[in-house]
């Protein structure tokens, strides 16, 4: 069973992931949608060939989300990043980071219990909660990694 997903998954070197592409589709709809502003980085680095896009918004919230096969549901097995705006709320992570244009953000490293929460960083601006939740680097890297995908959303403004 895990043979076909791997295989689906089709793992490659590590390359960065063009985000505006890959959502092309769906910013129009989800602007269209929300009140949230929409930030997102332009690109963002994966070791999966293909990714497949799904968005979701309503007025108070959006999701973006990145996944290594179609109809993934955000199941661990291919989640690849979701990237969420929500009205209010509190950024949330055990550490504390700076991000561009002064803004302060939390940190929240991958964690495994029964199963893994990747890690995550989330920051408030425009009255609302962003957060961007990734598969991306080691331990070392994860970080540096969100911390530069969130000072490219936050540089890039709405969409």
């Amino acid at each position: 069973m895990l043979a076909p997903l791997l295989a689906t998954l089709a793992l490659g070197g590590v390359h960065n992931a063009d985000l505006n592409a890959l959502f092309a589709d769906a910013l129009p709809r989800v602007t269209a949608k929300t009140q949230v502003p929409v930030l997102m980085p332009d690109t963002m680095p994966t070791e999966i060939d293909r990714l497949y896009a799904n968005s979701f918004a309503s007025r108070k919230t959006y999701f973006l989300d990145l996944a290594g096969v179609p109809g993934c549901g955000g199941a661990n097995a291919c989640f690849e990043a979701e990237i969420t705006g929500q009205k209010g709320g509190t950024p949330f992570g055990s550490k504390a980071v700076k991000l561009a244009h002064g803004r302060h953000g939390r940190f929240k490293p991958l964690t495994c219990g029964a199963s893994c929460s990747p890690p995550s960083i989330s920051w408030k601006e425009r009255g609302a909660t962003y957060t961007i939740q990734a598969n991306v680097g080691g331990r070392r890297t994860e970080r540096r990694i969100l911390v530069r995908m969130a000072n490219q959303a936050i540089r890039r403004g709405p969409r």
